[in-house]
């Protein structure tokens, strides 16, 4: 009898200890925190394997963001976007790193680079850590014609003037690649002919000096042109022709 309570005891200890580890290892939660300094906003909770979008209960401004993988998601560096109100990802930041595609790595919450509100929030399996050239901008001339190609690259941060990487022409389109860590992506940059004059360009029905990314792909040039000189300044505008 003394026995069998030993060994009925040691049984419901085992159980009681083995319940937390067996939730603990069939936890496939994957939740999106937002958060200012004081008080938890929103949460969200988001299907394991696909791509899902969906809206905070609130909209902020936030100033943080953590993403919760439980230890039974197969893919550990699962990664989460934030969407601004013009719908573009929102760049964060977690001690040295910056990216728009936030992981759990039981490293805490990342930081909002700017409080921001936020649309939308966006969950991907495909989503992996930004390159290395997301704090550039590419500037890329080019001539299908001929097979001549220049790409030159800037911070994005101040004027700069460049003459073009590897040949200077002549060219017929000009398309600007700004990385998604660029803080100012309205980044406008011109290009001078060798007499110092602005190159006219199109893209649609824009017709302009100074040329923008948006993602909207290359402006042609009304002329085909040689480039002297490329110019990216934080302090250009659109310049209608």
């Amino acid at each position: 009898m003394q026995y069998s309570s030993i060994i009925l005891a040691a049984l419901a200890a085992s159980n009681t200890l083995a319940a937390p580890w067996s939730y603990q290892s069939q936890d496939n939660s994957i939740r999106v925190k937002l958060s200012d300094l004081d008080k938890v906003h929103t949460v969200n909770s988001f299907p394991e394997g696909q791509r899902a979008t969906q809206s905070p209960a609130h909209h902020g401004p936030f100033k943080t963001v953590e993403l919760s993988v439980g230890p039974a998601v197969k893919n550990q560096d699962y990664r989460c976007q934030i969407l601004d109100d013009a719908g573009a990802p929102i760049v964060i930041q977690r001690k040295a790193a910056t990216d728009i595609a936030f992981s759990d790595a039981h490293k805490g919450a990342w930081t909002l680079r700017h409080p921001s509100k936020v649309s939308a929030i966006v969950c991907d399996p495909t989503f992996v850590k930004i390159g290395a050239d997301a704090n550039q901008v590419r500037v890329i001339l080019s001539n299908q014609a001929t097979e001549t190609a220049s790409q030159t690259v800037f911070t994005g941060a101040e004027r700069e003037h460049k003459p073009p990487v590897g040949s200077r022409g002549p060219f017929e389109t000009i398309e600007l690649a700004v990385g998604a860590l660029v803080e100012n992506q309205k980044l406008r940059c011109q290009v001078l002919d060798h007499d110092g004059k602005p190159i006219v360009a199109k893209r649609n029905a824009n017709v302009d000096v100074t040329f923008s990314d948006a993602k909207k792909g290359p402006w042609t040039f009304k002329q085909v042109s040689e480039v002297s000189k490329i110019v990216c300044d934080p302090a250009f505008v659109a310049a209608p022709q």
